[in-house]
């Protein structure tokens, strides 16, 4: 196991924690793509969480139940906000099953609620099929409430207002409760896609990974349904992502306290300022145009972003410089004839009518990206869902590489000869 994968930021069963279910103060888990882990924990610091330590696809961290909140309405980068409520460990099936029945369920959310069960198992000889560990948990939760109340909570995995994720490794359960409820890249703005959308928290991921300085201009010349544009027009704006949701988990827990949220989305409110960056998203594909336009407009984005069709390899950029980022066509996407072909002209394009931007580059095309023919600047492994891709930031300039090296360089003041007074 990675090491940082066994720093943990306390344990709710140690005797200065006490009951998980007596404390304000919570140990949190917020999940994320690989190649995010770093993204994340700068948020979650940023928010006011603390003993944040970043993990592999997770960041642990401490917070009451203001950073349950907060961590879901401004997390760019977090997939969910997951919330441990107990662990233990167990000696075989039956020993697993009282444990997780005594689990004070009814104190957690009522048994009106839908609930799923979302199982992970590592090491583990008595779960090697997670179905089972599933039905097993489900069986304690459903047993502990008809004891309590002589009902049972309904049974959904589509429809669940309470998600409950069970990870268990060797002889360990981890107990966790999500406060998200739908992921949180279901950002609200998105009513209509295309094949294979670009996922919202790894664009924000990607263009924070950039160095965008949020004022320069900002172009996605392969825009698809618009998640670059809109997600930079969130940043610009400094909106909070998820103030769009109309439901998290939390929501559904028995210790929501509206006012918390309320308070919180004022706030948020109150911190969006006007978006200062020209924001450019455009595409051949005209149907795909009216999905952006649609996208940007529900996140009220219209103004800030103009949305047109071009063609990138015909497309003469603003003047200015700025940053460029794209998802090129994969080819499982659109077929190309020539992977390498493809992407040696997006290379020449960029040499030819992108100077003075930086040009990022998202492509699961691992191989036929060298085509470009640059050196990046930055180069990140990350996932987009499954598919492991390339990220790749191009710094471009006039002349040759050596020429910007030298008229870069900061200036050395010259030291006085020797015998000078």
């Amino acid at each position: 196991m990675n090491q940082r994968e066994n720093e943990r930021p306390g344990n709710t069963t140690d005797k200065k924690k006490g009951n998980p279910l007596e404390q304000t103060d919570y140990i949190l888990t917020a999940k994320c793509f690989s190649g995010l882990e770093e993204l994340l924990a700068k948020e979650l610091t940023g928010i006011g969480a603390a003993e944040v330590v970043p993990m592999r696809r997770a960041v642990r961290f401490r917070g009451d139940r203001e950073m349950i909140v907060r961590a879901n309405l401004w997390s760019r980068t977090a997939l969910s906000i997951l919330q441990e409520v107990h662990n233990f460990h167990f000696t075989g099936k039956d020993d697993f099953y009282d444990r997780m029945r005594s689990v004070e369920w009814d104190r957690l959310f009522d048994v009106e609620r839908i609930i799923s069960v979302t199982p992970v198992a590592h090491r583990s000889e008595l779960f090697k099929n997670t179905m089972f560990l599933a039905q097993l948990t489900k069986d304690a939760i459903v047993d502990h409430f008809r004891d309590k109340t002589g009902k049972r909570p309904s049974v959904d995995t589509r429809d669940a207002e309470v998600r409950i994720h069970v990870f268990v490794n060797n002889d360990h359960c981890m107990v966790s409760l999500d406060s998200s409820g739908d992921p949180l890249f279901k950002r609200g703005y998105r009513k209509d896609g295309l094949t294979a959308p670009l996922n919202e928290t790894l664009a924000a991921g990607l263009i924070m990974l950039s160095g965008w300085d949020k004022e320069s201009n900002f172009i996605d010349p392969m825009c698809g349904s618009g998640t670059f544009a809109v997600e930079a027009a969130m940043l610009a704006a400094d909106m909070a992502p998820g103030s769009l949701r109309k439901t998290f988990g939390f929501q559904y827990w028995k210790d929501f306290d509206p006012g918390i949220h309320s308070r919180m989305l004022e706030e948020a409110k109150q911190r969006q300022r006007p978006v200062k960056a020209a924001i450019l998203a455009s595409d051949v594909n005209v149907k795909g145009l009216d999905v952006a336009r649609q996208n940007v407009m529900n996140a009220g984005f219209l103004g800030p972003v103009t949305v047109q069709r071009n063609d990138f390899f015909n497309f003469t950029p603003p003047r200015g410089g700025g940053w460029m980022i794209m998802n090129p066509p994969y080819g499982h996407r659109i077929r190309q004839d020539n992977v390498g072909e493809f992407y040696k002209k997006i290379g020449d394009t960029l040499k030819q009518h992108f100077q003075g931007f930086r040009a990022g580059i998202i492509s699961q095309e691992l191989n036929g990206i060298k085509n470009v023919g640059l050196k990046p600047k930055i180069r990140q492994k990350v996932f987009n869902g499954p598919l492991e891709c390339l990220f790749v930031v191009y710094e471009l300039f006039s002349g040759t590489h050596k020429d910007h090296v030298i008229s870069t360089r900061p200036k050395r003041p010259r030291l006085p000869s020797a015998g000078a007074e």
